[in-house]
Formats: structure tokens, sequence, C-alpha cells
């Protein structure tokens, strides 16, 4: 017994446990055989899948386990996505301080800017006798014409006059201010001391004046009867292919003062020139006000018709150039709403549909105009205006323009809403509004100008085509010099903004042509080096 007493402590020190099994042991007996297994550090119990209560356990990890995967998976992703987008916004930063350090080297330095003002300055006093008029081009473009398909075009040679024409200004007409009635009134320089006394911007200006009074040409300076654009006898008519009739508004074929249809109308030419100069400052606003800024990743992302728009609309030049720079962006934005307006709006179908008798005649009529004089081009011109004249006047009329309205409002928005601040479906921003004052202002002038016996030609200037102060501005922030150097160093056009506009009035042999809006272009780097 003492012996078993004294075994007892050592089994106790063994195995703790012992003592609440030992119902199987035998009395008298130490206790059972127990079997021990020491594990290691770091070493688990293994389990006996063929062990009932083992099973559901083990489920439950498989299932954790899977969803553990699934949740590594999509995090994987979205970490990849967001690395992409920060390359993306690296590089654009780099872009953007590239572009603030130009306008900051640009500002700092007033030496160009001196110079170009000494040299404005003595422009103006050099010409400040006879004036400034912009010149017919002396090149013709890829012609778009919104009227009549027969007539061609031919080339125009270059003439002589002074043209003051200068960065950053909008066409002369525009730039004109008004001044004291008198006998005749002479064009003003936008840079003119009168006008720099102002301090005004060249939005802030008031429309020319167009009124000169027929007949007062005793003055040096040779004025058109129209006060539109002297133009000292051209040899070839841009408007028809056939060298007969000759354009021609110098004062050898000045209208008698007795000719009160031909002066109004040229008074009609002046207001349509003013109601275009309004279209595009709209445009031009439009773009400046309403643009996003620059959003690589939104633009990559744009539908495919509004892309195809855009690259078709940037005629060689890459769109992805102009809209990531912050200081083209607005331009092309309003070059977007221009071409649309010019060949959507402006033009004949701005009334055809509604009545189809209507729209035969008219088509009959323009068969008829391709080989015709200009005698006898104005009397079929004056039956198309009288025709479209009763068309506006009918009832009903007027709802069928504001569903043309809505028709190019809902088409233009859905390639210029993406280019802009506010969401392509929020039809109820200030964006939405003005981009349809824009389309009323258009359908209103179509109407009207076709109710005249006028011909229009509206030409933008190509890409890669040399840059011509006489019937170009250049609008570049970037390309700043006179406009005379920049002929010189034979720089040339990256964008066409705005169209170069030309109206002809048959009323008389030959028809008077006349250039009432000069193109605004965006322009490359100057090839040779300006001196």
């Amino acid at each position: 017994m003492q012996q078993l007493s004294t075994q007892m402590p050592s089994a106790q020190l063994r195995s703790p446990t012992m003592a609440s099994n030992t119902s199987s042991s035998d009395r008298g007996s130490p206790g059972p055989s127990i079997h021990y297994k020491r594990l290691g550090y770091g070493q688990q119990p293994s389990y006996n899948d063929n062990d009932p209560s083992a099973l559901p356990e083990i489920e439950h990890l498989r299932r954790e386990l899977e969803d553990a995967r699934i949740r590594i998976d999509r995090d994987t992703g979205v970490i990849n996505s967001l690395h992409e987008k920060v390359t993306q916004l690296d590089e654009l930063v780099k872009k953007q301080q590239v572009t603030i350090s130009n306008q900051s080297k640009t500002i700092s330095d007033r030496r160009p800017l001196r110079k170009q003002q000494s040299q404005i300055h003595a422009q103006v006093q050099s010409h400040m006798a006879m004036g400034f008029y912009p010149m017919t081009p002396s090149h013709h473009h890829h012609v778009h014409q919104c009227q009549y398909p027969g007539s061609g075009t031919s080339g125009v040679p270059p003439c002589s006059g002074a043209v003051c024409v200068v960065h950053n200004t909008l066409s002369p007409f525009e730039s004109q201010t008004s001044q004291a009635q008198s006998q005749a009134q002479t064009p003003q320089s936008a840079y003119s001391p009168e006008y720099a006394s102002q301090g005004g911007t060249v939005f802030d200006q008031p429309p020319p004046k167009f009124e000169i009074p027929l007949g007062a040409h005793g003055s040096s300076t040779q004025v058109s009867s129209s006060g539109l654009v002297p133009n000292f006898g051209r040899p070839s008519d841009v408007f028809s292919p056939f060298t007969s009739t000759t354009v021609s508004n110098s004062v050898d074929h000045a209208i008698p003062a007795s000719s009160n249809g031909a002066a109004d109308c040229h008074k009609k030419m002046a207001d349509f020139s003013n109601r275009f100069q309004a279209l595009m400052r709209m445009s031009e606003i439009f773009g400046q006000t309403h643009a996003s800024l620059p959003n690589i990743f939104m633009d990559s992302h744009m539908d495919d018709h509004v892309k195809e728009y855009l690259m078709a609309i940037s005629r060689g030049t890459k769109a992805s150039d102009l809209l990531g720079n912050a200081a083209t962006r607005g331009f092309f934005v309003a070059k977007a709403i221009n071409w649309y307006l010019v060949e959507k709006v402006l033009c004949m179908t701005a009334i055809s549909g509604f009545d189809a008798s209507v729209d035969v005649e008219i088509s009959q009529i323009q068969k008829q105009m391709a080989s015709s004089t200009p005698i006898m081009r104005h009397i079929m011109l004056t039956a198309i205006a009288t025709h479209i004249a009763a068309i506006c006047k009918r009832p009903g009329f007027a709802e069928y323009n504001q569903q043309n309205i809505q028709v190019h409002l809902h088409r233009l928005w859905a390639y210029i809403g993406p280019l802009g601040h506010d969401a392509p479906a929020n039809q109820n921003s200030s964006m939405w509004n003005d981009l349809h004052a824009i389309i009323s202002e258009a359908q209103s002038l179509a109407t009207d100008m076709y109710s005249m016996p006028l011909e229009y030609r509206f030409e933008f200037p190509e890409q890669s085509e040399p840059f011509d102060p006489q019937t170009m501005i250049n609008r570049d922030p970037w390309v700043l010099a006179d406009p005379s150097a920049l002929q010189n160093t034979d720089t040339r056009v990256r964008l066409g903004i705005t169209p170069i506009a030309r109206v002809r009035d048959n009323s008389q042999s030959p028809g008077d042509v006349q250039m009432v809006y000069m193109g605004h272009v965006l322009l490359k780097g100057p090839k040779k080096q300006m001196l």
C-alpha cells in the first residue's frame, strides 16, 4: 500500500486528466494506460475527415477561403485602375506645368508686347488718313456654298491696300467704333487712340456703321457704295465659274444715289453682316464660358459619334491636342458650333419641308441658275425670296420653326454636351439655355437671309493653309506676331474657328461681291524665323 501511495502522485503529475477516466480502470491499479503525443511548436492538431462532427467546420473554412480569394481579386482590379488614373493625372499635371510655365514667361517678358505696340502705333499714325479695310482674299479656299450648288469658284488675284489686322482682334467689322454723323464715315481700327482710351474689350464695342452716303467719294479714301469691302476691280467672280461676270466694288461702278433699290439691298447686306457677327460672337462666348477643363479620362471615354464629329471638324489637326489644352479647348467648342450652324442651319433647309409644292418650285429655279447672267440670277433669287417671305407669314410656320429649333438643339447638344461643365443629360442648365439661344438666332437669321435676293458663301480656312491677313484674324494665344510678319514667315493655319463670309448682289451687272466677315484662326508655329 505504501508502494501504491508513492506511485499515485507520479501518475497524477503525468496526466492531470486521468482522474476523470478512472471509471474504466481496474480497482487497485494506478490508472488506465494512456498514450500521449507531444506537439511541437507551430503544429496543429489533425482532424479526422471521417469524424462527422468536424465536417461542418471544414466546409465553413472552405467557404471563407473562397470569399477571401474573390475579395482579393476585386481589390486587385480596383488598385490597378487607380494606378492607371494616377498615371494619367501625373501626365496631365506635367502638361499643365509646362503650360503655366510658358504663360509665366510670356507675362513676365514684356519686350514682345512693347515691340508689337510700337508697330501698331506706327501703323496707326501712317494710315490714319486713309482708314483700314479688309481686302478680298488673294487665294480661294475649299468653298462651302450655302445656296446654289450650280455656282463654282475661281481664283482671285491679290490687290493692294492698307491692312491693319493684329493678334487677338476680331474682324474689322467688329472692331470698328461709331463716330459722329458726317457726310462719310470711315471705319476705325481697334487699336486707334480712341479705342485705347475707352479701356474696353473687343466684345464691348458697338456694331459697325455701314450707312455711308452714296456718292461720298470725294476724299482720298476710296469707299465702296455699300460701305463694306473695297474691291479694286478683280477679273474673276468667286461665286461663278463664268469669267463674263466680273466682281467689282470700286468707285467706277458706284450706284447712283437715286437708286433706292440698290441702297436698300446694301442695307440688307450690312444688317446680315451685323447679325452674323453677333452670332459668331455668341458661339465664341459659349465656348469660353461653358467648355470644361481638359480631362484625359473623360475625353477618351466619349461616345464614338462625338469623336467622329470632332475629328471631322478638326480638318487634319489632332482633336485631342485642341481639347487637351485649356487655351484652345474653348475655341474648338466654338468651331464645333459654327460648323454645325453653317452646314445644317444657315441653308435652305431652314424652310424646306413646310410646303412640298413650294419646295419643288424652289428646286426647279435653282437648277436653272447655273448658267444664268447676274440679272437673270437676281430675278430668280427674287422669286425664291418671295416664296420664302410668303411662307414665313403663313399660319403654322412659327410652330414649324420651333420644331426645327428643337431638332437642331438636340442634335448639336449630343456633340457639345460632353465637352461642357454640365452633364449631357441636364437640359435645364445655363449651358442648355445658351445653346438654345444660339440655335434660335441662327434659325431666325436663316429665314431672314433667304428672304432677300442675295447669294451667300461661307468657307472655313483649311488646315495648313497659309495665313492671309486680308481674310483671316489670328486668335492663337501662343503665336504672337504682326500679321504681315506671320505671312512673311509662312505661318500656317492650325484650325479655322469661324468662316469667311461673302455676300453677292446680282441686281447690277457685274455682280457686287462683299466680304462681310473675316475668318478667325488658330495658327501653327512659323516655319521661318521671324526677325
